[in-house]
């Protein structure tokens, strides 16, 4: 079950000024247990010319930097940033590290310090991809690799929520990837409506008129052109092989109109699904889902006679997924 709620929290903490600061924060601890570690074994040459000291500093206060921008409703420094991580590392892991570091230390840094700053790097990328880029890409596909611009660069579905719990069951020590307890209730304001390729009205979390069946919430800039939707064809575990276990999800590239996720002031119910059998009155209204294969999603007012397919399967049960 989509988990309209959560998934909105975690795109908002994803994307946030905070989240960059914490990233910073990973360069920080990450830049003390290096450099003690290299002033106790005597590390010739160890200090401000060290190139990988230097380098996990510089990045610290990149991110910080990238924080005060983002306040200010400018993201690209950030975005850019957090791409260059897998550069960075990549050069500093072809150093002959295991010459003075153990294997337990050395364990220490490459599967632990530096796999915990490549997720916050990674993430920040995924959750900023298609507000930087996916609108140019959709409407001004790369003439050699035009099938690229159906490629979702984001967090296809609901793989955002699927992250961000895996990520902090993973490490021993705490992420510090606090969600606000309990969750934030969000509604549709559906008095903004902004179009693929249109100039986005304001910062924050959207909520595409497709729907979420298939389909995910997006993060939107103001002064950017809009993104398109990623229609999920097949999933991770659909197109799962033997010899590619985790293949990205097959998605297209859909025109839409968005409208923005906003807090209601309201506290979200602990159990967010709501559920109706046919020939009962709609408990609430917004869109249904039925709970049977192939079927298609439907708007039902509050008090409608929700709708029997009577099909093989039984009584129609319908699930609601959002306002509208």
């Amino acid at each position: 079950m989509r988990k309209l709620n959560l998934e909105a929290a975690v795109w908002n903490f994803f994307s946030s000024a905070e989240f960059f600061e914490a990233t910073a924060k990973e360069c920080e601890n990450l830049t003390e247990w290096f450099g003690s570690l290299a002033v106790s074994r005597g590390v010739p040459n160890f200090g401000r010319n060290n190139q990988i000291y230097d380098k996990f500093k510089k990045r610290e206060q990149d991110f910080r930097r990238g924080a005060e921008l983002a306040r200010l409703g400018d993201y690209e420094f950030v975005w850019e940033i957090s791409d260059c991580i897998r550069g960075d590392v990549r050069g500093i892991m072809e150093q002959a590290l295991h010459s003075w570091m153990s294997d337990d230390e050395y364990h220490e840094f490459s599967d632990v310090k530096i796999s915990r700053l490549l997720l916050f790097s990674r993430t920040i990328t995924h959750a900023l991809n298609n507000a930087m880029s996916g609108a140019d890409s959709f409407l001004d596909p790369d003439p050699e690799c035009p099938e690229q611009s159906d490629d979702d660069d984001g967090f296809p579905g609901d793989k955002i929520v699927e992250t961000y719990e895996a990520a902090i069951s993973w490490y021993k020590d705490p992420l510090h990837w606090d969600l606000p307890d309990p969750l934030p209730e969000y509604v549709i304001d559906k008095s903004i409506a902004c179009k693929t390729g249109d100039e986005v009205p304001w910062t924050g979390v959207w909520y595409p008129a497709t729907g979420l069946e298939r389909h995910s919430l997006t993060f939107a800039i103001k002064g950017l052109r809009m993104q398109p939707v990623y229609r999920v064809l097949k999933t991770t575990e659909e197109l799962s092989t033997d010899d590619w276990k985790y293949p990205p999800p097959q998605t297209v590239a859909v025109a839409t109109t968005w409208h923005p996720l906003i807090p209601s002031g309201r506290a979200a119910a602990a159990n967010e699904e709501v559920r109706a059998k046919a020939g009962e009155a709609c408990p609430k209204a917004g869109i249904w889902q039925p709970m049977e294969p192939g079927a298609a999603q439907r708007y039902y007012a509050a008090g409608e006679t929700m709708a029997d397919f009577k099909s093989a399967y039984g009584i129609t049960v319908w699930r609601w997924i959002a306002d509208r």
